[in-house]
């Protein structure tokens, strides 16, 4: 449409200077001695116009003329902009495919413009941990560090390391990428595990608080790395009285209560000698929860009142009239009471419901005690025979 428009403003210009030709009367004289020459007005007009024109041109492609170098520099330069963002996309595309050699190869060698240089290198780097090409991911982390991406680079340095099970090294990353970003999230993660790894429990502990106030772990990965922190920070303080018993009332209840916290406790407690508490830390948590690690456990601590341990045994033996453990650990306290006609019986009971090497064991120990080496050397065989099935 545009181009019929141009089109009709020119044809209308032509016709409006054809009839101006025809009808205007005026002339130019140009004199330059001895020579003169007359030409129409219109005429001159149109002379002086087309040399403005044909000046503006000539100029225009003087100044292209001019300029061709850079403009043939310039286009160089597109096309290789091209070329470059098209190896980039490439090498993304190889690492999205978990094509990890060409994606390496491709982002590994990529040179472009500064920002984009250190993203290209530590995607590398972790193409070349897939590969498991050390010396190459190192290369490429030294050489994101050096354009500009030092953060991404020591975030997956840390993790590598990890991976690798080296905790100590991965903390010097961690460190370092702190330093830049003290409360990045991901940071913050690793450097819990780590932590973990290396035992540090404290920190483990106050790095979980910061995590879980920032919404930062998935409930049940929270939930389950605060039992493991309350269980080492328990078998840490099992050296210290004082210590122990003010961090065990620090603990939530319904942690208190979860098997794994409570047999961390009940073992602490044990340690210092504070049977009766691990008694009552045992208890609580079977009132809550049954498990038979608890329960076996239960029959190792030597409380003021073994009568009481006995008659809270056998109170769970009614709600849990075939557990093999619970009656291997009444076993086990009527033993230490002497009491052996009930602890025969409630072994035999046991071993009727499900064999065990430990049962055999305890019913070899039993029969040797009564005299019997015959039958002990039977059990004991039997022992043997479920650890070497095992």
């Amino acid at each position: 449409m545009r181009w019929l428009i141009s089109l009709l403003i020119i044809a209308v210009l032509a016709v409006a200077l054809a009839m101006a030709g025809r009808y205007d009367p005026g002339y130019v004289v140009l004199v330059y001695p001895p020579w003169r020459m007359e030409i129409s007005f219109i005429g001159f007009v149109l002379a002086v116009v087309g040399m403005i024109v044909g000046g503006i041109v000539l100029l225009r492609l003087a100044m292209l003329t001019l300029n061709l170098p850079s403009i043939v520099r310039e286009q160089r330069e597109r096309r290789a902009a091209r070329k470059r963002d098209e190896n980039f996309v490439g090498g993304l595309r190889a690492y999205a495919e978990y094509r990890y050699q060409d994606a390496e190869q491709s982002l590994g060698q990529w040179l472009g413009d500064e920002a984009r240089i250190g993203l290209a290198r530590v995607l590398a780097a972790r193409a070349a941990q897939e590969m498991r090409a050390v010396a190459q991911r190192e290369r490429h982390i030294q050489e994101a560090t050096e354009h500009g991406a030092e953060l991404a680079a020591q975030l997956f340095e840390a993790e590598a390391r990890l991976d690798a099970k080296d905790a100590t090294a991965a903390l010097v990353a961690i460190n370092r990428a702190k330093e830049m970003a003290p409360q990045h999230t991901a940071l913050l993660r690793l450097e819990l595990k780590a932590r973990q790894m290396t035992g540090q429990w404290d920190e483990a502990e106050r790095l979980l608080d910061a995590l879980i106030r920032s919404n930062a772990l998935e409930p049940g990965v929270a939930a389950q790395s605060r039992r493991m922190v309350y269980a080492e920070n328990l078998k840490r303080r099992a050296e210290d009285d004082r210590g122990l018993l003010e961090y065990w009332k620090k603990i939530p209840a319904d942690f208190k209560a979860d098997p794994w916290v409570a047999r961390a406790g009940a073992r602490a407690f044990m340690q210092r000698g504070g049977h009766d508490t691990a008694l009552d830390v045992l208890e609580t948590a079977l009132g809550r929860e049954w498990n038979e690690e608890l329960v076996a456990l239960y029959g190792e601590v030597r409380g003021s009142s073994p009568t009481r341990q006995i008659e809270q045994a056998e109170k769970w033996l009614h709600a849990q009239p075939r557990d093999a453990q619970l009656l291997l650990t009444l076993t086990q306290l009527c033993s230490v009471q002497q009491l052996w006609g009930k602890a025969q019986s409630y072994l035999e009971a046991s071993l009727a419901i499900a064999a065990s090497a430990d049962g055999h064991i305890r019913m070899a120990e039993l029969k040797t005690q009564s005299g019997q080496p015959g039958e002990a050397c039977l059990h004991y065989q039997k022992a043997l025979a479920l650890c070497r099935a095992q």
